[in-house]
């Protein structure tokens, strides 16, 4: 097993280069300058792919974290800032809607509510409401 490892990491890696190169081929005359497998961003290592590209040809890294690939720039530390701002734990976003005011309630004007029984009021009143009209006292 142990004559395999170079064959699989080598194949690991042209595997990564290829997603990464996919990644960034929606820049404008991207060059890929190199590849190293083993990038430390300050926080964890990871595969980086250095390429030139875009509107001003700027240099650039190619990097994946939490399973998206990103582009970052070039510049170590501006990149480390980056990444770093990415993984940066956010607010838990619950699919719970927030608490409704008492004037928001939701009727159905079809089903749920009456109109006044006064021909010059337009108020809707729901249908099991007695007394007089709170708009016009009808």
């Amino acid at each position: 097993m142990i004559g395999f490892m170079p064959i699989r990491s080598a194949t690991r890696d042209a595997l990564t280069r290829e997603r990464l190169t996919d990644a960034g081929a929606h820049l404008a005359g991207l060059q890929v300058i190199g590849f190293r497998a083993d990038w430390w961003d300050g926080q964890a290592h990871a595969p980086c792919l250095v390429v030139r590209g875009g509107r001003r040809s700027r240099l650039l890294r190619i990097v994946e974290t939490g399973g998206e690939c990103v582009i970052v720039p070039f510049a170590r530390r501006t990149a480390e800032r980056w990444l770093a701002a990415r993984r940066r734990p956010r607010r838990a976003e619950l699919s719970v809607p927030a608490q409704r005011r008492a004037e928001d309630v939701v009727v159905d004007a079809s089903a749920d509510v009456l109109r006044c029984v006064s021909s010059r009021c337009g108020a809707l009143l729901p249908v099991d409401y007695e007394g007089d009209c709170p708009v016009c006292g009808g």
